[in-house]
């Protein structure tokens, strides 16, 4: 299987705070087809991406691996781009490459990538960083972050436009050598057209 999806739902726990009206409602009717649906169709997960495109991502705290504060509502006018993910999981294991890709293209631009993990700061110095290379701005423990923005798989990737509005998001990769340009084939073209909107 190409694709692989890591499913993690937190059906039962998913709580949204009240301020993200558009992003509760997207989730309330996917996890509703999860739970009552015998079979799942594609057009499910297409719905889900359809219904959060131009809503506001909620705003976001966080402190990355380096110290770094930032507050996702400060970052208006620039493109941000989030990847949630984990190191026990294949699929964003195996996309790093273009994710790389992707911060390297577009250094110098106003374009902020954040990458949630679930994994430990200490974790992730003692066994990630060593071997592997992620240029994304890291934050570590960010369990609770992730519930809040929302997600249906590892990973999980947003991109948000200059005024806050989620413009594409998309969830799970493949494992085999197209993971190496997947993401960033995906991500480019919308990165640039974001970039070139006032």
């Amino acid at each position: 299987m190409k694709t692989i999806v890591f499913l993690l739902f937190f059906i039962s726990s998913w709580k949204l705070s009240s301020g993200q009206g558009g992003f509760s409602t997207c989730f309330d009717t996917l996890f509703r087809h999860l739970r009552n649906d015998s079979v799942l169709n594609a057009n499910v997960y297409t719905d889900w991406q359809n219904c959060i495109k131009g809503k506001p991502m909620p705003s976001l705290s966080v402190k990355t691996i380096s110290g770094e504060k930032i507050e996702t509502k400060d970052l208006r006018g620039k493109v941000l781009v989030i990847n949630m993910w984990f190191t026990a999981c294949h699929p964003c294991m195996a996309e790093l490459p273009a994710l790389n890709r992707l911060v390297k293209e577009f250094k110098g631009k106003d374009v902020v990538f954040l990458g949630l993990s679930t994994d430990t700061k200490e974790s992730l110095d003692k066994y990630f960083f060593p071997k592997y290379k992620f240029d994304f701005k890291i934050v570590p423990d960010a369990k609770d972050v992730i519930q809040k923005i929302g997600q249906i798989g590892f990973p999980t990737t947003y991109i948000i436009d200059k005024k806050g509005n989620v413009q594409s998001t998309w969830a799970g990769g493949p494992i085999d050598e197209t993971a190496e340009t997947e993401a960033y084939l995906k991500a480019k073209p919308i990165i640039d057209g974001l970039l070139k909107e006032e």
